[in-house]
């Protein structure tokens, strides 16, 4: 008999056993160490309270990990990941542990729930329908190696000294995804690094990346300093070894100076995702 009940209870090593049985047959595979899913866990705020799992017999077969903010006043969930063990699939176990966890973000005063899903995966799709959940917008991701190595006029590159998100937000496009939120960025700021660009003293554009993976979290310029090469110093100062592999996901289709941009500078469109919402 299958039982459905929150994760505030369940260790660790059950779900990462679980989340990587989940994952081993994804369009991207994914493997987490214990130690790696912690960091994941903790950089997507995630509520094991708020977070539901299907068990058989004790055995952890699905689980739906969720991570809670306030976002412009609002109560956010975020699914930081959804996953059936391969056997378990066709069951209905994702709706029915949506079903049961719900009510219980309602009552805790949660205004909407928000996800990422790769494009390709119509099955997920349309089970997040059946749920509710709508398409908001369109994401890219990008990886790859670029060797940029120049250098924009009378621009000075250094660490930021903290984040000024009030100053930073104006430099937006489109607002980031969850895992890439200032929130996150502000859990984050003992493992990524972050790099200013600077007119005169003035804060023209930023950088911020996990130098561990070559990971963009963030990068944006200034919309009066755009096509000035401030982008371009910018990456170039983080990729100084050949052959540095760089990734940034989640970019909003409509920022067509962005994704054009990466495009440019050599890396691949090598996923889209979509983001999904639903309002309680």
């Amino acid at each position: 008999m299958i039982q459905i009940k929150t994760l505030a209870k369940t260790s660790l090593e059950k779900i990462t056993g679980t989340f990587n049985l989940a994952f081993s047959d994804y369009f991207v595979p994914i493997h987490l160490t214990l130690e790696q899913l912690s960091a994941k866990m903790k950089s997507d705020r995630v509520n094991l309270e708020y977070s539901v799992g299907a068990f058989e017999e004790e055995e952890l077969i699905g689980f739906i990990l969720h991570g809670t903010d306030i976002i412009e006043d609002k109560k956010v969930a975020y699914n930081g990941g959804t996953g059936v063990i391969p056997s378990k699939r066709g069951k209905g176990l994702t709706k029915q542990m949506y079903d049961f966890i719900l009510p219980r973000l309602k009552e805790e005063g949660i205004d909407y729930l928000t996800l990422e899903v790769i494009f390709k995966n119509i099955q997920a799709i349309k089970s997040y329908e059946r749920v509710g959940f709508k398409i908001a917008r369109e994401l890219k991701c990008y990886k790859g190696q670029t060797s940029l190595s120049g250098k924009a006029d009378n621009v000075t590159i250094k660490e930021l000294a903290g984040y000024d998100w009030d100053m930073m937000q104006s430099f937006w496009d489109f607002t980031p995804t969850w895992q890439n939120s200032a929130h996150a960025l502000d859990e984050l700021k003992s493992i990524n690094k972050s790099l200013g660009a600077y007119i005169d003293g003035q804060l023209t554009g930023f950088i911020i990346y996990n130098p561990g993976n070559g990971r963009i979290q963030q990068i944006a310029v200034h919309k009066d300093f755009r096509r000035k090469k401030i982008a371009s110093a910018l990456i170039a100062s983080i990729t100084k070894e050949p052959g540095t592999e760089l990734s940034i996901v989640n970019i909003d289709k409509n920022s067509e100076p962005l994704n054009s941009f990466l495009l440019n500078i050599g890396l691949e469109n090598y996923i889209d995702q979509l983001d999904m919402k639903l309002e309680l």
